[in-house]
C-alpha cells in the first residue's frame, strides 16, 4: 500500500479530505510540543538576568546556550 493509499483511507476512517489528513500529519510530525530538558536553554535558566540588569544575552546567546564561538 502506498503512502497516498494510507493517507486517503486515514481521511476517510476520520471523515477528513486528504488535504486536511496531509496538514494533521505535518503537524504532528514537526510540532510534537514537547520540553527537552537536555536543552541548553533550561540548563542555563539561572544565568538569566533580573529585569533593569543589563547583560550581553541578546548579543551572546550562542555562545552562552551552546558553547560556540
Amino acid at each position: 500500500m502506498t503512502e497516498y493509499q494510507l493517507l486517503a483511507r486515514y481521511a476517510e476512517e476520520h471523515k477528513l479530505t486528504v488535504k486536511e489528513a496531509l496538514r494533521i500529519a505535518a503537524q504532528r510530525l514537526v510540532l510534537d510540543d514537547k520540553v527537552y530538558p537536555d536543552d541548553p536553554i533550561f540548563k542555563n535558566i539561572e544565568r538569566a538576568s533580573k529585569p533593569g540588569k543589563k547583560t550581553r544575552w541578546s548579543v551572546d546567546h550562542d555562545k552562552i546556550l551552546y558553547g560556540k564561538p
